[in-house]
């Protein structure tokens, strides 16, 4: 039996550990980084590089080439974007991979790459599950 209280705290201890993390995954390393994305089944990522000529990798398959070819395989479910439009970083354009219609064979080390730099996302898609609550006698249930 669960009151609402312990709801409460519930959520507010996962807000604390969802900060801790961002916290600890931020590194400010110009030529490596990592990112820690979660996502869900059916929706669209976008992964943003600020490299110049990269390709995009999820090891050991190459999706894109540095000439902004998607291969065959991927077409259906990736497109690329290079934003021009006052978004530089440093005067590059970013990259933008997006993924479409995630599943949980999506998850996985995505990788921006160029001589000498990489950028690297850590993508973990999750299943949508329902969260129902009841209320009964004051006390709250929790049914997943």
């Amino acid at each position: 039996m669960y009151t609402i209280e312990h709801l409460k705290e519930f959520f507010i201890f996962i807000l604390f550990l969802i900060e801790i993390n961002m916290i600890l995954t931020d590194n400010q390393e110009d030529s490596n980084r990592f990112e820690i994305i979660h996502s869900t089944e059916n929706s669209r990522v976008r992964l943003t590089c600020d490299l110049n000529d990269v390709a995009w990798w999820k090891r050991p398959n190459l999706l894109a080439t540095r000439y902004g070819i998607i291969l065959p395989k991927y077409r259906s479910k990736m497109a690329l974007e290079k934003l021009n439009d006052g978004t530089m970083t440093s005067g590059i354009p970013l990259h933008v991979l997006n993924i479409y219609h995630l599943q949980s064979n999506d998850s996985g080390i995505y990788e921006c790459e160029t001589l000498g730099a990489i950028r690297q996302f850590n993508l973990t898609v999750t299943g949508i599950f329902i969260l129902t609550l009841h209320v009964y006698q004051d006390n709250l249930y929790i049914l997943i």
